[in-house]
């Protein structure tokens, strides 16, 4: 089977399973309607609700028993005893303010479970958490099983492979969504009391549709089915293969695109408006090494386009930045030019900003003054350009990719019209 016979053939499946999602209400997912699919807060409060014996659910302990089993992977460990005994903690605070997300607590026991989707790490935050354990290890649940960053294990012990390299810690317990979670919820689904009650079936349902999402897993249906048609031949295999190769290389040309016609457009603005193009600092530059990596790694690049606006003291400059994280937007943010990086806004640094910048709006969260989702500033309509969404895929069709070039264009445009 040629490639664009096998394209074809898989297009026909998704189309079809694109059918049966409309006509059962299969696109109607509560997580994506109230925007909280990578809301790790709120994704820690719905876990967190299912293993606590004392949940809404009134289950009792058999998610928790379920959880330990297929999650943690610890069941051995757990005496009946310790299930009598067993509390469970969100948001467990310690000592410097840190909280650590999830926490089960019974006899001699003490599991501390970081939650990383998109946040970033702290500074020793899972060595911190490490001496909080008791009889335990800390659990880094990250949406692929990536291990936590040095910085947030820094005093812990690596774990070295044979060309040198950190393949993790030997105090953390690294699991993910992907694999971990995704289990211990269709355990959850077959338990047979789940499956009298309707409520809390399908929301565990709609809970594991996210999680294949964003960890790039299909359905079931349309997944068996492209399988058959990869494993039906030896040209199959050879021309899945070849899709494969090139995949990461057509996202990198939508990368590359989306970020050059906006820059074509907010040339003109910027220009206007006086601002000048900033392409002096590598990291923050838009470079075409940034976007050639961006799917070589779980983290990103962070490839971007900067413009300098003006000074808000001698050392800091104000920049407008159009950045591509995972999903894309733009906004104003801070520079220091005394260590040639980002600079957190400090409430000093806001006083500052408010005085000099009178009409700037201010809503900060790191080195961001404040920024809008592209093309629209709702972010269901903001393109993921790690875990595909709907308006990701929209970015393929000629005349959307128009629409979300202009719409982007004009909220920049009215972002810096009214602010500066």
């Amino acid at each position: 089977m040629n490639v664009e016979k096998m394209l074809l053939e898989v297009s026909a499946i998704s189309k079809k399973y694109e059918m049966i999602n409309k006509m059962t209400g299969g696109y109607f997912n509560i997580f994506d309607i109230a925007c909280i699919s990578t809301d790790e807060v709120k994704i820690c409060r719905i876990i967190y609700e299912l293993i606590n014996p004392k949940g809404s659910h009134y289950q009792g302990d058999k998610y928790l028993k379920l959880f330990v089993k297929y999650v943690l992977g610890i069941d051995d460990n757990f005496s009946d005893e310790d299930y009598k005994n067993i509390r469970v903690f969100k948001e467990y605070k310690i000592e410097d303010d840190r909280r650590i997300d999830l926490v089960i607590e019974s006899n001699n026991i003490f599991i501390p479970i970081e939650v990383k989707i998109k946040a970033e790490d702290q500074d020793r935050q899972c060595y911190d958490y490490y001496k909080r354990a008791q009889n335990s290890k800390v659990y880094y649940l990250s949406l692929n099983g990536k291990k936590p960053s040095e910085k947030s294990a820094k005093g812990l012990s690596k774990i070295i492979d044979e060309y040198g390299n950190i393949e993790g810690y030997t105090e953390v317990e690294q699991i993910s969504f992907g694999n971990h979670i995704l289990l211990w919820l269709e355990k959850c689904v077959e338990y047979q009391e789940t499956i009298k009650i309707a409520s809390i079936r399908e929301i565990l349902l709609q809970l594991m549709s996210i999680i294949r999402r964003l960890t790039n897993q299909s359905e079931g249906g349309i997944e068996m089915e492209t399988v058959s048609i990869i494993s039906n031949s030896s040209e199959s295999i050879k021309s899945a293969i070849e899709i494969a190769n090139c995949l990461n290389k057509a996202k990198i040309v939508m990368l590359e695109k989306v970020l050059s016609e906006l820059e074509k457009r907010v040339d003109v603005i910027a220009n206007m408006k006086g601002f000048n193009k900033e392409n002096s600092y590598y990291y923050y530059k838009n470079d075409k090494g940034l976007t050639k990596s961006f799917y070589n790694y779980q983290k990103t690049t962070y490839p971007g386009i900067n413009y300098y606006c003006s000074k808000i003291n001698d050392d800091i400059d104000l920049w407008y930045r159009i950045e591509i994280k995972d999903t894309i937007f733009a906004g104003f943010c801070a520079f220091d030019k005394r260590i040639n990086k980002e600079i957190v806004v400090d409430d000093s640094l806001k006083e500052q900003i408010q005085k000099r910048f009178l009409k700037l709006n201010i809503n900060p969260g790191g080195w961001w003054i404040n920024y809008e989702y592209l093309p629209n500033g709702n972010e269901n309509d903001n393109p993921n350009f790690k875990n595909h969404n709907e308006a990701y895929y929209n970015l393929y069709d000629s005349l959307k990719f128009e629409s979300f070039i202009n719409n982007s264009a004009n909220i920049i445009e009215g972002m810096i019209d009214e602010q500066l």
